[in-house]
This record gives C-alpha cells, structure tokens and sequence, in this order.
C-alpha cells in the first residue's frame, strides 16, 4: 500500500526488510513485479525539499535487487527479456492456463489428470514448440476450502495453443458437477 502512489511529506528514507521474498514466487515475472515494486517504493523518499534514500535489505543476490540499488531500468528490462527468451516465456510465447477448482480433493484431481491427459493427445510434434505443463497442485492448492490443480500450455502463438485446447473443452460435459475449470488466456498472474 505504501508504494502504489501516496505522498507522505517529510519522509527522507525508505527500507525494505526482505526486499526480495517475492522472488520465490512461482510466478515467470516474478523479478519484473519485484524491481517494480521496489522502483515504485524507493521512489516515496525525497518527494520534498529533501533529498531521499532507499536501503533494500536482500536475502539473495537478485537480478532485481541489484537493478533497485542501482536503478537502471534498461538493463534490468535487457537481462529479464534476454532470460525470457532463452525459456520461451513471454513475450516469447503465448500461455494458457487451465485452472481446475473443485470441493472433493479426489475429483479435482482426477478431472485435472484426465483433462492433462486430453490435451496431451492433441499437442502438435515437439518442433512445434508447444510444451503442457502438469497437471500439478495450484501453487495456492487450497483457497476457502476447494481444492486446485493447473495446467500450463505454452507455445510460440495464440494458434498453436488451439488443438490441445479444444480437447480440453470437448471433456467439460463429462467432469463432475463439483468440478470447476477456468481457462485463462496469457494470465496476468501463475498462482
């Protein structure tokens, strides 16, 4: 709350204590969401007369860590699109997330495996570059009681990302009612 904009007068400088836990994150933007939170926090410091100061105290040796004591946007952006690029994240490739939340642990799982194993079949030959990630455990497995699993499919564009979908799809009428599946299109966020 305190990075996303307010002007507290008088404040000279900013430290954040673990600057870098959300690093661990299983989330491909992880480091991005990270320096700009930090960017954004640091610059609370020195909105006065006063010049500012930001200590960022890390647990790790982060790329954004690094970049947030020396702010330099450009070459944080050139190594996060260079990492990028080496594992086909995007803007490297399209995702598609497909989010199983159901009441029975039992069902959820089943109905995560069966659809995993639908899309399986229809996932073009390797060249393609089209790779299914899971079925697995949500990273937040467990939200108000309902359990919940994803898959990932990734690939080079939106059409490589069609057949496997529509398996998938084609297997909505037969999961349990308890069951419920979310696709999302370049999701914003992984957990």
């Amino acid at each position: 709350m305190v990075a996303k904009g307010h002007d507290f007068p008088g404040v000279t400088l900013v430290c954040v204590v673990m600057a870098d836990t959300a690093l661990a994150l299983p989330d491909f933007r992880a480091a991005e969401r990270t320096f700009h939170l930090l960017t954004q926090v640091g610059g609370r410091a020195g909105r006065g007369v006063d010049r500012g100061a930001c200590s960022c105290r890390r647990t790790t040796r982060s790329r954004a860590g690094r970049a947030r004591r020396e702010p330099r946007l450009r070459g944080f952006s050139r190594e996060e699109l260079r990492r990028r690029r080496l594992l086909a994240w995007p803007p490297y490739s399209r995702l598609a997330a497909v989010r199983i939340e159901g009441d029975h642990p039992e069902d959820t799982a089943r109905a995560a495996r069966a659809l995993g194993a639908a899309m399986a079949q229809k996932l073009p030959p390797a060249a393609h570059g089209v790779r299914l990630l899971g079925p697995a455990p949500a990273p937040i497995s467990k939200i108000k009681g309902k359990t919940r699993w994803q898959l990932l499919l990734k690939g080079p564009t939106h059409a490589a990302l069609d057949l496997p979908l529509s398996a998938a799809e084609a297997l909505l009428p037969d999961l349990p009612a308890s069951v419920r599946v979310t696709l999302d299109i370049d999701p914003g966020a992984m957990l």
